[in-house]
């Protein structure tokens, strides 16, 4: 059974006995999970705004989750109120599509549990790349749309309306220019 990255970020939950958020490399809300009443400003904020903040991302990423292969324990900052966290890198192909962070202010889960949720990680890196390069491909092909070359054009109106992107062809195709009449 393929899991979308919302089922992703509950079954880790779950696994792991803790909140979960899911983010992307910009730091950007994906999916999160309730486990408890545990919360901090950071997840509220996280979750509310979607996405955290530029302090919060800075403070974060000195501990090196960008690069990181495996599990990176964030300690707690009483000053903050943020509790302790784990981050789950979430990669795929040696690149860092995101973050799963776990709320884990007692240090409850262990290297071993850690591991066992990697493979979540895994199949949201592969779901994210995915996405990514979808982005990029629809990027493209609209820009495909301005080409100076009218076949160019046309294969990118067909392939937005196979897509789904647009809901018929013909506002698409009306940016061709025509032939001159004889």
């Amino acid at each position: 059974m393929a899991l979308d990255l919302q089922e992703i970020v509950e079954e880790a939950a779950d696994l792991l006995g803790a909140p979960a958020t899911l983010e992307d490399r910009d730091f950007h809300l994906v999916a999160y999970a309730a486990h408890g009443d545990t919360i901090d400003p950071v997840r509220m904020d996280s979750i509310l705004h979607r996405r955290a903040t530029e302090a919060v991302r800075a403070r974060f990423e000195r501990h090196g989750i960008a690069r990181a292969a495996g599990p990176v324990r964030i300690p707690a900052d009483a000053a903050l109120g943020q509790l302790a966290r784990l981050c789950l890198p979430v990669r795929w192909n040696n690149v860092t599509y995101g973050y799963l962070w776990l709320l884990d202010d007692r240090q409850r889960i262990t290297d071993p549990q850690a591991a066992r949720a990697m493979p979540l990680c895994e199949r949201a890196g592969l779901l994210m790349a995915r996405e990514a390069r979808e982005r990029d491909d629809l990027g493209w092909k609209v820009a495909d749309l301005l080409s100076t070359h009218p076949d160019v054009r046309t294969q990118a109106a067909d392939d937005l309306t196979d897509a789904g992107a647009v809901d018929t062809p013909s506002p698409w195709r009306s940016c061709a220019p025509r032939a001159p009449s004889p």
